[in-house]
């Protein structure tokens, strides 16, 4: 009888062990009920000590039916106590995961994989909360881009999108975001930087486009225009700034090299 009550306390002190685990793991999920995981961390290492306890109890006396029910209980608590933290853990995380998939869903674009106008829209005003920093936006454009749905097709054209995308978001530099705000429009936000930064920025844009892309069976070069604004100068707040890159915008689509710095006589 001994070695059975014993033997029950210990499966219940091994379910005990096995739940500091998962529930430290609990303690440390940013702003999830820190202070309660971390209560219930410090009941299970009490609990530990109790389970101890009555083990030391039961090798130095006689086995009757209440110690056989209370290594019982203590082997069905111990068990629980680990089913319950370890079910626990995995629902956090897994609500967590998919936290965090509707949060990229809900700023991304799903085509290209870029940022969406939502937080493009975030990123602007987070910059604009800084006074004292200067940013550019770019504005782009693909040239013709309506040829390339109505020759080779829509999918086709997305698959242009996707790579251009690409492109453009691997030579942004470090802390810029590159966003698609809609069809072929597209956008880069640069942080502490002047036009002519964004001018440098928007070249290598541009001679990196000019690289073929392979469309069905054939290639082809996909242009754009790109206009520039710069923050505060050609506007203080969101609207006006995306207007007067948006104005840029135009007028670089009538210039030789599709670039164009927003001047005030533009308004």
């Amino acid at each position: 009888m001994n070695i059975f009550a014993i033997f029950l306390v210990l499966s219940g002190l091994t379910g005990l062990c096995a739940s500091l685990f998962p529930t430290h793991q609990m303690c440390n999920i940013p702003d999830h009920q820190h202070k309660g995981w971390l209560l219930l961390l410090n009941l299970i290492f009490m609990f530990i000590l109790g389970y101890l306890g009555y083990i030391w109890m039961l090798i130095n006396r006689e086995i009757g039916t209440l110690e056989m029910i209370v290594a019982t209980i203590f082997c069905g608590g111990g068990m629980f106590v680990f089913i319950i933290t370890k079910m626990s853990r995995e629902t956090i995380l897994t609500l967590q995961q998919t936290i965090k998939a509707k949060h990229y869903q809900a700023h991304h674009d799903q085509l290209t994989g870029l940022p969406n106008r939502s937080l493009f829209y975030e990123e602007l005003d987070r910059l604009i909360a800084i006074s004292d920093q200067k940013f550019c936006c770019l504005m782009m454009d693909l040239n013709d881009f309506k040829m390339v749905n109505d020759t080779f097709g829509h999918a086709e054209g997305d698959h242009v999108l996707q790579i251009v995308a690409q492109r453009i978001n691997k030579i942004i530099p470090t802390g810029a975001l590159a966003a698609r705000l809609g069809g072929d429009e597209l956008t880069v936000v640069l942080p502490h930087a002047q036009d002519s930064d964004a001018l440098t920025v928007a070249k290598t844009i541009q001679q990196e486009l000019l690289k073929d892309i392979s469309c069905g069976k054939h290639s082809l070069i996909i242009g754009v225009s790109i206009g520039i604004a710069e923050y505060p100068r050609d506007g203080d707040n969101r609207k006006s700034l995306m207007k007067s890159a948006d104005i840029a915008m135009y007028h670089a689509k009538k210039n030789e090299d599709n670039l164009q710095i927003f001047t005030p006589h533009m308004g």
